[in-house]
């Protein structure tokens, strides 16, 4: 799937011994009432981080391009986009209600690692490293990226809370790194009222709604979901593990919540 587009720049408590079974031979979302479970391959998708902003009028055409993800065969298996909303534009006009001083935070992160060389919006990550083939028009082709994992990830999502089980293909290998863990939102609708993007009503498809990292403990955690910035229509989960500096990704799963879940409980 092929997307162009030009733009500026704005400067039980355990897991079920089933899922351990198939973690590195498939991956599977298996649906229940109560939960729904993600489980990896030995080929990890490319993790896509957008960062953007309502507030800088070069981020709509950018999220329009995320946005059509949404019809890809290719989502959650082989690529998932999350799009995290920064607050640094906040100040010209339009407070983003996406917007986070952590995932500011974090966009900068990668700039102090020299994963990329600049701060901006829209500014594109992918696998950690920086990522400006949109700007020229590229599209996202996961065969050109190195995804192989020694990592198998295995998650059983709930209302509530997240477990997730780790497993090493080297049995010498010490299990290190951090945990991540992203609530998604879906057709989010924002008449915006002031700013760059003043009088546009813009769609929003995979912004990141929560988020939480912490330091990967054991072979088995059980994360509670963080809280929420807005309610949706449609939510989804994203769980990756990154190096020890928390930016390049090493392992994800991820997909669709079911609807009738009621995650805005957690605002």
């Amino acid at each position: 799937m092929s997307f162009q587009f030009s733009s500026m720049v704005c400067a039980p408590t355990t897991l079920k011994a089933m899922c351990l079974a198939v973690i590195v031979l498939c991956s599977s979302n298996v649906v229940s009432a109560d939960e729904i479970v993600f489980t990896s391959t030995g080929v990890r998708p490319v993790l896509l981080e957008l960062y953007s902003s309502q507030g800088c009028s070069s981020c709509p055409p950018a999220q329009k391009w995320v946005n059509r993800f949404t019809e890809s065969d290719g989502l959650w298996s082989k690529f998932i986009p999350i799009v995290f909303h920064v607050d640094y534009w906040d100040y010209i006009g339009w407070k983003d209600p996406f917007s986070s001083p952590a995932f500011s935070k974090r966009q900068r992160s990668f700039g102090l690692e020299g994963l990329v060389n600049s701060i901006y919006t829209p500014g594109f990550v992918v696998n950690g490293h920086e990522w400006k083939g949109w700007f020229r028009g590229q599209a996202i082709d996961p065969y050109k990226f190195n995804r192989s994992s020694n990592i198998g990830l295995a998650t059983i999502a709930k209302q509530d809370k997240v477990e997730v089980s780790y497993t090493l293909s080297d049995q010498y290998q010490t299990n290190e790194g951090q945990v991540h863990i992203a609530i998604l939102g879906f057709d989010l609708i924002t008449q915006i009222q002031a700013g760059e993007n003043a009088n546009r009503t813009l769609s929003d498809n995979f912004v990141v709604l929560g988020y939480k990292q912490q330091v990967i403990e054991g072979h088995q955690q059980t994360i509670e979901y963080p809280r929420l910035s807005a309610q949706a229509e449609k939510y989804g989960l994203v769980v990756w593990t990154t190096k020890n500096n928390g930016l390049e990704p090493t392992q994800a799963v991820g997909g669709y919540l079911p609807s009738h879940w009621a995650l805005q409980s957690l605002n």
